[in-house]
């Protein structure tokens, strides 16, 4: 893993950390149990890090790219996640709560057993995405896209 990604990345220096990253694209970035939160990573590239039981909470990652990426176990609660890809992303028992999801793209993701009580989901790409036991309690649902996901055990269309 790189300390100076990880350092660029702390300080919120997310056009260096993308700079950086362009020039080292098969380096593996491992950020598990790294605390990132309040910091702003919008657009940041982050596809395909190890990022298990980081904290994102209240964190901008607004367009940020997380393809690829292992997020099993992070804390993204409270987070501006405004059309972030997550897709291919390895999110099972992710905590979401309370974030904008708006626009996100979790196309094959799989949030098995996520924490997504009332997550803004209008637009939000869920195409073969693995939501099985993942909370929704209070999510704003409206215009989420559901395409071929996996919903068991996952209260989807009641009201709390």
């Amino acid at each position: 893993m790189s300390s100076e990604a990880l350092d660029l990345l702390i300080q919120g220096k997310v056009q260096e950390f993308n700079a950086w990253r362009m020039k080292n694209l098969t380096t593996k970035l491992d950020f598990s149990g790294k605390d990132f939160s309040g910091k702003n990573l919008s657009g940041a590239y982050l596809n395909g890090v190890v990022a298990q039981n980081a904290s994102f909470a209240k964190t901008d990652l607004s367009g940020a790219n997380f393809v690829q990426a292992d997020l099993n176990g992070a804390n993204i609660e409270g987070a501006g996640c405004q059309k972030t890809l997550f897709m291919y992303a390895e999110m099972k028992g992710v905590r979401m709560a309370g974030a904008d999801a708006t626009g996100a793209n979790f196309m094959w993701a799989n949030l098995a057993g996520a924490d997504m009580a009332g997550v803004r989901m209008s637009q939000t790409v869920f195409v073969e995405a693995n939501m099985q036991d993942a909370k929704v309690a209070g999510a704003d649902k409206t215009g989420a896209y559901l395409k071929y996901a996996k919903l068991d055990g996952t209260p989807w269309n009641e009201k709390h």
